[in-house]
């Protein structure tokens, strides 16, 4: 299977596990190694932080993920190479966290926090992908950034077609 990094995983609806229901992974990584993201429409109440969290999954992390829509931030990266993880979708750094304190809040701020990961192991995701429990859509930054994260799976879910009745 090529990778899937750069695309979102939409739980179906016949995804029940607690940590997934109804969640929307955007995927950071994928190879034959395994799977990593972050779920993108959980947000948390975080205490003494000035900025919105979301769960990024059941999977802890050292600090925050970051994860943010400017392509000027992403150039003057401290990093070697910026990371663009989809369209107008970068993971960001410390330089770009410091951004945050400088930026005037509003609309044109693009980006999210985020404390946990999802994870999966070799195979792992390849197996739920064919067990049906995953959609797969691409990613982007309009998406991630411009709708309101308890309206995304709903917008991205696949329709459920009913099964007939064999009466």
């Amino acid at each position: 299977m090529s990778s899937l990094a750069g695309s979102f995983l939409v739980a179906k609806t016949i995804l029940q596990d607690a940590s997934f229901r109804q969640s929307v992974v955007l995927l950071l990584q994928h190879s034959d190694a395994g799977a990593f993201g972050l779920v993108v429409n959980r947000a948390v109440t975080v205490e003494g932080l000035p900025f919105p969290v979301f769960a990024g999954g059941p999977c802890e992390s050292q600090g925050l993920l970051m994860l943010h829509g400017h392509a000027t931030w992403a150039e003057s990266s401290a990093e070697p190479s910026p990371k663009e993880v989809a369209p107008g979708v970068f993971l960001g750094d410390a330089s770009c966290l410091s951004r945050l304190g400088d930026a005037p809040t509003g609309p044109e701020l693009r980006y999210r926090m985020f404390s946990g990961y999802a994870g999966w192991g070799p195979g792992q995701l390849e197996s739920e992908l064919a067990a049906g429990a995953w959609a797969i859509v691409p990613a982007t930054g309009q998406l991630l950034f411009d709708v309101p994260a308890d309206d995304l799976w709903y917008r991205l879910v696949p329709p459920t077609i009913p099964e007939p009745s064999v009466n």
